[in-house]
């Protein structure tokens, strides 16, 4: 058999699979979580593989690979294995959603070399009835009875098993046949269609699905933190959210989530080496933190020929808002003729980002109708504006130049811009936490 050692290659693997089995490759993600209310604890570890049915997660599949270390090693990953199974479980245990539970996957890959053929030295433990039958087994051996177990005791759907040789002779087999990679991929996709068709059957949306998830007996906060982790829950969020418990729970803890994020903005921004490829990781398309003004961010970043966005938010009237960032630890301001006036660097970053606003001006109209009748998309590219956010003020104060006078001094630049503006991350960071204060109030 074929396949890398790699987590990312054999999920690679499952995924053509699970397509060459009958599967909307469009439904496959990868690297989601998969909390759930009512379990037992909040878990926010992604699985290597989710599927995705109209909003509602209906599989899940997990790679678990233990190369180089065993023993201990081995034991732990079996643990994990049991706790993931059994906490995505406890939020389907309720019979009226037991049919739509997601069908669970697991894929093991053990290294095969003498330690783990070869039976150990120990005694047997005399309470495992699995070891008293016989002579002591392998590490190869004991996982798997012990996956095959956890089929048998209906914890998951479908389970590969592979045990695999160290390179440069790298050979993968399969054990037991009924745990083979063909074999997990079609039982997986026959579970599937069975949550697929029980959902379908009772005509349930991810909105009433949430209601039911929400019906366990749960606090608020245990619900809001499940729901807020999930990535795909508009309809989920809608059912939950028509009662005032879930509404009160998951508004409490978005805010909670939205002040850690600020907070780790603002540990960030006030490191001088931190890069702009950082800050833009970790704001993603956490358009909030820009104002109220905004419902979004492009999907495309490169909407114009020749240039590349930063963060393009879309505004409440379709039309587009360009964000420019640029390192925390620039400077803002220089001495001139017994004035301040703003850096060299701050000049640079306003030219970009007014070139970008006049590249949208010349061709925004027709990149309007092209991405309507291509993409679908409408936007109004003809009135963008745009926003520059460098450096801090912490970050550029000396004995001579104080924090208050950088701001005055930006402030009078902006004063004498039109569509551009330029902002500092000490006033992006005070302004998402004084929007969160007040959401915080109102609740």
């Amino acid at each position: 058999m074929r396949i890398g050692r790699s987590t990312q290659a054999i999920v690679d693997a499952i995924v053509e699979e699970l397509v060459l089995c009958g599967l909307d490759r469009a439904s496959i993600r990868r690297d989601q979580p998969l909390p759930l209310p009512g379990s037992y604890h909040e878990s926010h570890r992604p699985w290597d593989l989710v599927v995705i049915d109209e909003g509602v997660p209906v599989a899940a599949v997990e790679v678990t690979i233990n190369t180089g270390s065993f023993t201990n090693n081995l034991r732990n990953r079996m643990d994990d294995i049991l706790a993931q199974t059994t906490n995505v479980s406890r939020g389907y245990d309720q019979q009226s959603v037991q049919a739509l539970k997601p069908a669970l996957g697991q894929v093991f890959l053990l290294e095969e070399c003498a330690a783990t053929t070869t039976p150990p030295r120990q005694r047997p433990n005399p309470l495992d009835a699995s070891e008293s039958a016989g002579p002591p087994k392998s590490h190869e051996g004991r996982l798997l009875d012990f996956l095959q177990r956890l089929v048998r005791d209906g914890m998951y759907d479908a389970i590969c098993y592979l045990v695999s040789h160290a390179p440069p002779t790298v050979t993968v087999r399969e054990p037991d046949p009924g745990m083979g990679f063909a074999t997990f991929a079609q039982t997986l996709v026959d579970r599937i269609t069975k949550v697929r068709e029980a959902r379908r059957q009772r005509n349930l949306s991810a909105a009433e699905l949430g209601r039911l998830l929400a019906e366990r007996n749960v606090s608020p906060t245990e619900l809001g933190r499940t729901i807020a982790g999930l990535a795909d829950v508009g309809g989920v969020v809608s059912g939950i959210t028509s009662t005032d418990e879930g509404r009160l729970a998951v508004d409490v803890d978005v805010i909670r989530r939205r002040r850690e994020a600020v907070a780790e903005l603002r540990e960030l921004v006030l490191n001088p080496a931190t890069t702009e490829a950082e800050i833009q990781k970790m704001i993603g398309r956490r358009y909030w933190i820009f104002g109220g003004h905004y419902t979004g961010v492009l999907d495309r970043r490169n909407a114009v020929p020749l240039d590349q966005h930063d963060i393009p938010l879309v505004c409440a009237d379709r039309s587009i808002h360009i964000v420019e960032l640029k390192r925390p630890g620039h400077q803002l301001v220089k001495p001139h003729r017994n004035h301040l006036i703003v850096s060299n660097e701050v000049h640079e970053a306003v030219g970009q980002c007014m070139n970008y606003i006049r590249a949208l001006d010349e061709l925004g109209a027709g990149l309007e109708t092209l991405h309507r009748n291509e993409l679908g998309v409408v936007y109004d590219y003809r009135r963008v504006k745009g926003t520059v956010v460098i450096g801090h003020p912490e970050l550029c104060a000396t004995d001579s130049v104080a924090g208050e006078q950088i701001e005055q001094t930006i402030r009078s630049y902006n004063a004498h811009l039109s569509r551009v503006q330029v902002l500092t991350y000490a006033e992006l960071v005070d302004s998402a936490e004084r929007a969160l204060q007040f959401e915080a109030e109102e609740h």
